[in-house]
């Protein structure tokens, strides 16, 4: 009975995530194309995706890893229905423009979890990304989401500073892939903001859940995972190549 419920839960837990739909593919661009490529799409961007109506794209920088320089971009959707919608016109201008200044490569498909997603009202919005890309096995599933579900309750509960959105691949993905985004003014204030608000963090965990309680649960996501199933990585967003947060 225990092991049904568990299962109706995650289901319910997975229907959420629905809310939001996230494309993502790598641009791969050499160095000697980087500033015509950089104006174009800033360019593109600004004609066809940042006015509603219009399809939404963020496009990030990757800071590390053998993808360093390179890009993310993302388009945003409210409902997967709205990929079906084309864009025609903006995407002849983006092949004819900057189609040949880069790669393209893989395309997957993300929904925000927002059931496990953290946002704070109270807090800017910034740029800086420290992102956590998970690969689960299916034997590992109960054991990872709780402690994601967890860690959210703490977070509400020791009014986190930062952000910290959910992602969770339904197409295109080698096995359980997620992604955990936390959100940073920059590298000094990630520093910041892993300092007091995580121990006050941790420390509400336990109170919550247990003594010790964060450092066990942490321990079995560490077993729920595959080989290499963790890789840290940092992003930022470029405004001038991204859809405004509010399209009017």
């Amino acid at each position: 009975m225990k092991k049904i419920i568990y299962t109706l839960s995650f289901i319910l837990m997975l229907s959420s995530m629905n809310a939001q739909i996230i494309q993502s593919r790598l641009l791969t661009v050499e160095q000697e194309n980087m500033e015509e490529f950089m104006e174009g799409v800033a360019q593109k961007t600004k004609m066809y995706n940042s006015k509603k109506g219009q399809t939404r794209y963020l496009t990030f920088q990757i800071l590390t890893g053998k993808n360093a320089q390179n890009f993310v971009r993302m388009q945003v959707s409210d409902s997967i229905q709205e990929l079906d919608k084309v864009d025609t016109e903006g995407n002849k201008w983006w092949q004819k423009k900057v189609g040949s200044l880069h790669k393209s490569t893989g395309n997957y498909m993300w929904s925000m979890n927002e059931n496990m997603s953290y946002y704070n009202e109270n807090i800017d919005r910034v740029n800086h990304r420290r992102i956590i890309y998970y690969n689960y096995k299916d034997s590992g599933e109960k054991d990872f989401w709780r402690f994601r579900d967890r860690v959210k309750k703490a977070m509400v509960a020791s009014n986190y500073g930062q952000n910290m959105n959910v992602l969770y691949c339904t197409s295109g993905c080698d096995g359980n892939m997620v992604q955990v985004r936390f959100h940073h003014k920059n590298f000094t204030g990630q520093s910041n903001d892993y300092g007091k608000p995580l121990s006050d963090l941790i420390a509400k965990y336990d109170e919550l859940y247990g003594k010790d309680a964060y450092e066990q649960d942490s321990q079995k996501v560490d077993e729920s995972l595959e080989p290499n199933g963790r890789m840290i990585r940092h992003q930022v967003l470029i405004p001038e190549l991204s859809s405004p947060a509010n399209m009017e």
